[in-house]
């Protein structure tokens, strides 16, 4: 090992971008003109892309600076001004409840279920009726818990019942799991789905990502947003990755693999319980190990992974390279067996 610390925290692509992402980075380096603002029709085009990749129209997509930005975008439209409450499960990824806290009237958390954290919509539904919450965030692979909130019937029977409540679906990690609801905004009002390039493609430093929604959803963004918002260097790489399904394709069959893995070594070790995971990280609970040995352990091993405050006995671990994932499997034995 050298000085660096092996992040299992993060949740990111160990394999990096396309190949093509790196070469159209370096010739818009060499001849762009970064004197000048990033031009619409850049951003226009990577639109247009998305829209053929998705086929839907352009007016269904609206870019930001990572799908996190999306979030903040539809909170101060949709919660700040019009000061409405916040549906969202528990748990979930925690800087969307912080903001949800900063913006919403209320923040009410719903309980997934508790023995394989999925969605139980009667809940949600009497939760937004009686509150008269005009948003629901879902996240889907969940984050932190790794597994698909629901199935089709079940989001199309909250959308259904909560028609005046915006459905927020986060779908950061979705291409690991290879399910999408983004066809259904063309046929569901109360739906938004968001997208990024962070993940799968491998591109979190870029800081690049979609909403996709309902015409006049995405137009009052459009209104709402500052001309030039996305830097040209992002697109420019965005549109590179998108054109290049095969990497995607191979890089995630790949992350599956080492996720799998990962999982059969987890599930090896009694004291640990680890949870299926449609995203590239696990839920693991700690049953026969006191969490904060476990903690210490690993960052004396330069390890670092994903504790949450309201989930005591929890950790989040990423599946990294398998190289690595073989380091952290022995270090959690070297540790478990320590005194």
């Amino acid at each position: 090992m050298n000085d660096e610390w092996l992040r299992f925290d993060a949740a990111t692509n160990p394999y990096g971008p396309s190949p093509q992402v790196r070469e159209a980075m370096a010739a818009f380096a060499h001849s762009g003109d970064f004197s000048r603002y990033s031009d619409e029709e850049r951003a226009e085009s990577l639109r247009a892309d998305l829209a053929a990749h998705w086929g839907l129209s352009p007016d269904h997509f609206i870019v930001y600076n990572g799908s996190g930005e999306a979030v903040v975008w539809l909170f101060l439209a949709r919660l700040l001004l019009e000061q409405q409450r916040l549906l969202i499960p528990s748990p979930s990824y925690e800087r969307f409840v912080a903001l949800g806290q900063r913006c919403a009237a209320e923040v009410i958390s719903v309980p997934l279920h508790e023995e394989d954290f999925a969605l139980v919509p009667e809940r949600f539904i009497e939760a937004g009726r009686q509150s008269g919450a005009r948003v629901l965030l879902l996240s889907s692979p969940n984050n932190p818990t790794g597994n698909l909130l629901c199935g089709d019937a079940e989001l199309a029977h909250l959308l259904d019942e909560l028609p005046d409540c915006l459905c927020i679906v986060d779908e950061a990690y979705a291409d690991y799991a290879g399910h999408s609801y983004v066809s259904w905004v063309q046929e569901r009002e109360n739906l938004v789905v968001l997208r990024t390039f962070s993940k799968a493609y491998g591109m979190a430093g870029l800081r690049i990502g979609y909403a996709v929604g309902p015409k006049p959803v995405i137009s009052a963004l459009d209104q709402m947003q500052v001309p030039w918002a996305v830097n040209a260097l992002s697109l420019v790489a965005a549109q590179a990755a998108l054109a290049d399904q095969g990497y995607l394709q191979e890089v995630v069959a790949q992350i599956r693999s080492d996720c799998q893995a990962l999982y059969e070594g987890l599930d090896k070790r009694p004291w640990l319980r680890a949870y299926p995971s449609a995203a590239n990280f696990f839920w693991v609970r700690c049953e026969g190990i006191e969490p904060e040995r476990l903690r210490t352990g690993l960052e004396e091993r330069q390890i670092r992974v994903r504790w949450r405050q309201d989930a005591p006995g929890f950790v989040r671990l990423t599946s990294l390279r398998p190289q690595d994932n073989e380091y952290l499997l022995a270090a959690l034995d070297e540790i478990e067996q320590s005194d």
